[in-house]
C-alpha cells in the first residue's frame, strides 16, 4: 500500500498483530493530526501584508496590527509572533552610556525625577530607568520633603501647610512628575534650608505641642546652627567684651 499524499509506502504493522487498511504514511498522518488540532490558520496572504507593512515607526506598526485583528480575528499576541519569525520585529538603537553620563546620572538620582534626569542627559525615560535598574540604584526622589512628610513633622494638616506656600512664606518646588489630576498632579518638594527659612521668619505658626520633637530638635541644633553663628551670647551675666573667667573651659 502506498500514500495517497505522497506515494511513500505505508508500514506494515507490527508482528503478531493483524494488518490495518491505511491511507496515510506515518508522516503524513502525523501532520495531518497537527493540523486538525491548530486553533488558529495562518493564510500566506497574512505573510505578505506583514511583508509589505509591518515596518517604521511604533505608531504605524499598532495600526497595522490593529487592523490584522480587526480583519482576521487572530489574537494580538499571535500576529506579533508570526512577525518575529519573520524577522520583521523592531530592534531599538541602544546608544552606550559614556562615563560623563554615568556621573552626572549618580549626582541627580535622588534629588531630580527620571523625568527631568532625561531631559538633561538628552535621552528617553526609559534608558534612564532601566540604567538605574541595573546599576541596583532607586529613583525615588530623597531630597527635601513631601507635603505628606510635612504634615508629620510639624502635626498639621495639609490645608494649612499649602497656605503657607500659598502666602509666600514657605517655598516649595515641583518635582516633575507625570501623575494625573485625581492623583494630585505633580509632587511638592520642600528643601530643608526653605524649612529653616520659615522657621525663623514666621515661629508663631508653629505649634511646638505637635511637632515631632526629634525631627525639630535634629533639624534646629544640627542644620540650624550655621544660621545662629556670629551671634551674641544670650547667657545670664555674661558679655561678649567680658573676659573669660579663671575657671572657664577654653
Amino acid at each position: 500500500m502506498t500514500c495517497i499524499v505522497c506515494g511513500c509506502r505505508i508500514e506494515e504493522a507490527r508482528p503478531g498483530q493483524p494488518p490495518l487498511v491505511a491511507k496515510y504514511c506515518r508522516p503524513c498522518r502525523t501532520e495531518r493530526r497537527r493540523q486538525a488540532k491548530a486553533i488558529y490558520v495562518w493564510h500566506p496572504q497574512y505573510e505578505d501584508y506583514l511583508r509589505a507593512q509591518y515596518h517604521g515607526g511604533l505608531n504605524r506598526r499598532i495600526r497595522v496590527l490593529n487592523w490584522m485583528v480587526r480583519e482576521t480575528g487572530l489574537p494580538r499576541w499571535y500576529i506579533k509572533r508570526q512577525a518575529a519569525r519573520l524577522g520583521l520585529t523592531m530592534h531599538m538603537d541602544r546608544t552606550p552610556w559614556t562615563d560623563a553620563e554615568t556621573d552626572l546620572l549618580e549626582r541627580l538620582v535622588g534629588r531630580l525625577s527620571t523625568a527631568t534626569i532625561a531631559k538633561r542627559l538628552h535621552r528617553p525615560e526609559s534608558s534612564v530607568v532601566n540604567k538605574l535598574k541595573r546599576m541596583g540604584t532607586s529613583r525615588r526622589v530623597r531630597e527635601g520633603y513631601t507635603m505628606r512628610d510635612l504634615e508629620m513633622c510639624f502635626g498639621e494638616d495639609h490645608h494649612k501647610i499649602a497656605g503657607w506656600t500659598k502666602n509666600g512664606w514657605l517655598r516649595d518646588r515641583l518635582q516633575g512628575t507625570r501623575r494625573h489630576d485625581g492623583n494630585g498632579n505633580d509632587i511638592h518638594r520642600i528643601r530643608e534650608k526653605d524649612v529653616l527659612a520659615f522657621l525663623k521668619a514666621h515661629p508663631e505658626e508653629i505649634n511646638l505641642g505637635k511637632v515631632d520633637q526629634t525631627w525639630f530638635l535634629d533639624l534646629v541644633l544640627l542644620r540650624g546652627r550655621e544660621l545662629h553663628e556670629g551671634r551674641p551670647s544670650h547667657q545670664t551675666g555674661i558679655r561678649e567684651d567680658q573676659p573669660p573667667s579663671k575657671n572657664a573651659v577654653d
